[in-house]
């Protein structure tokens, strides 16, 4: 009797602890207090004011995850601080 792998097996990479997203986010005016308690209980180390992401990318040292790294990089791109960089 012969016994061959047919699916390897998948090990998962171990998780990388960031810091929060630094970027402000401004809740609806209804809902400000509801925000803050729901996401004091969910991850209570994280400021309810602030993005609840993990940063993925540092810009001018902050850390910022990616939807607002991109906000702020096309920011950045539309008023003329970003230029393509010839190789």
């Amino acid at each position: 009797m012969t016994v061959s792998v047919l699916k390897p097996k998948i090990i998962k990479p171990e998780r990388v602890v960031t810091p929060q997203c630094c970027a402000e986010v401004e809740p609806p005016t209804h809902a400000t207090m509801w925000r803050r308690d729901r996401y004091k209980k969910l991850r209570p180390q994280f400021d309810p004011d602030r993005c609840q992401r993990e940063s993925t990318l540092d810009i001018e040292g902050k850390p910022y995850c990616r939807i607002h790294a991109g906000q702020l990089a096309l920011d950045r791109w539309l008023s003329g601080e970003l230029v393509v960089k010839e190789c």
